[in-house]
């Protein structure tokens, strides 16, 4: 099935707008993106290639990287972020605080371990294809 045609600058222009906006969350939902991430991700391939300043291709390979940020959350994953969200900073060891927050997060540790497992791997690769392409250039 061939995918739809979108035009590369709608893509990168999109793309960059949603990773400008602000999130305290260490995983965002991909239903944030404006296009596929494999669009996303061949664009920016593209625009990494062909962009002859250094600091924007610094750029574009950071915005490479960060695409494993973006990934589809299940409503567990949704409920993970929330819980992880709304405890703040991780308290002292041996505090009331640091007790409660270990509470809070032991029903959503599964579903957290799995969606972090699934960015790091993600960020694995798409690092390993930064680095492949910078070492060809």
């Amino acid at each position: 099935m061939a995918q739809p045609e979108f035009d590369p600058r709608d893509v990168l222009e999109r793309y960059v707008a949603i990773l400008g906006q602000p999130s305290v969350l260490v995983v965002r939902d991909a239903a944030e993106l404006a296009h596929p991430k494999e669009s996303i991700r061949n664009v920016l391939l593209h625009c990494i290639r062909t962009e002859a300043d250094q600091d924007a291709r610094e750029y574009l390979r950071n915005a490479y990287v960060s695409l494993s940020s973006f990934q589809e959350i299940s409503e567990a994953d949704k409920e993970a972020l929330t819980v992880l969200g709304e405890m703040g900073p991780i308290a002292a060891e041996g505090s009331k605080l640091f007790d409660k927050q270990a509470r809070q997060i032991t029903h959503v540790a599964g579903p957290l371990r799995l969606l972090l497992d699934r960015v790091t791997a993600e960020r694995a690769v798409l690092g390993q294809e930064i680095k492949t392409l910078a070492d060809s250039e």
